[in-house]
């Protein structure tokens, strides 16, 4: 089975590529085509919630007949201040708003249940941070940085955009962080003793080596402790034996297969208008690149 994996399309954002002068949609739909894969996934950051009937059909469009599955992403559960209040788990955005547009287009919510497509098993999430990859003792202009900065959500007049707009961020991060390992690794469990490849797809990175964003010494170092969760990766590396794959998303900066704690793992590293992904053939096991080089 050949599947083609991408992540991070942000099909709200029309930026287009300085290279090809497409949209990550544009490049998404000519790689669907040439590639012609027998499956489809996409590792979150569709786009925000509110439009979510109208991008996932453009992506069933794209995909056509073919198994389509995805995990949702941060920016798939921002919502404007306003809408905040009532919600007080990230499961509620997914159930409410997410899970209807998926049974819509048949489409499988890797946030809810594993896919299962001719021997092959597809399990993931969203997985969101907890703060569980930062880096030690880290400084920033002089100033040791320390858990209350991290949970400010910036720095020097730098913002990670999550703390505005997903409900509660800062205040529930533990909690939605541990939900999100705890639901990954259930799905985990039940993906284990099911035979055949098993593909993990997350959006955020579950181990600090799938960052790929280097350390500068100034205030963005502080968005580091944001790009995954590391209660997350526990439960993959628990079952790294059953793994044939880990593809993650999220930084917009790519790594290169390599394995890590026993797993095989990549970042697709997709940026605004920058598409990659990569096509995994089941049988012969291989890994090839797509989209613009790096």
């Amino acid at each position: 089975m050949k599947i083609l994996i991408t992540a991070d399309l942000h099909l709200n954002i029309p930026a287009r590529s300085p290279r090809t002068g497409l949209t990550n949609f544009e490049a998404f739909l000519r790689s669907v085509a040439s590639e012609s894969p027998d499956a489809v996934v996409v590792a979150g950051d569709i786009g925000t919630p509110e439009r979510s009937p109208e991008y996932l059909s453009y992506l069933r469009k794209v995909v056509g007949e073919r198994p389509l599955a995805f995990c949702l992403g941060n920016h798939d559960h921002w919502l404007p201040p306003s809408r905040h209040s009532p919600i007080l788990r990230l499961s509620q955005i997914r159930d409410t708003i997410w899970e209807p547009s998926a049974d819509a287009i048949g489409a499988v919510l890797l946030d809810l249940e594993n896919a299962y497509w001719d021997g092959v098993t597809i399990c993931g999430g969203y997985g969101h941070f907890d703060l569980g990859l930062v880096a030690p003792g880290l400084r920033i202009d002089g100033e040791t940085i320390t858990r209350r900065h991290y949970l400010s959500g910036g720095l020097g007049g730098r913002f990670w955009n999550d703390f505005a707009f997903i409900p509660h961020c800062a205040s529930r991060l533990d909690a939605h962080a541990r939900e999100q390992a705890a639901g990954i690794g259930k799905r985990l469990s039940s993906a284990s003793a099911s035979a055949g490849a098993l593909i993990v797809v997350t959006h955020t990175c579950p181990w600090r080596e799938l960052n790929a964003h280097p350390l500068r010494g100034g205030g963005e170092d502080l968005f580091t402790a944001y790009s995954g969760n590391s209660l997350v990766g526990d439960a993959i590396a628990r079952r790294a034996e059953k793994i044939d794959l880990l593809v993650c998303g999220h930084t917009h900066m790519p790594v290169r297969e390599q394995k890590l704690h026993g797993v095989r793992s990549l970042n697709v590293g997709t940026d605004y208008g920058i598409f990659r992904g990569v096509v995994y053939d089941t049988g012969e096991k291989t890994v090839r690149w797509i989209g613009e080089p790096f």
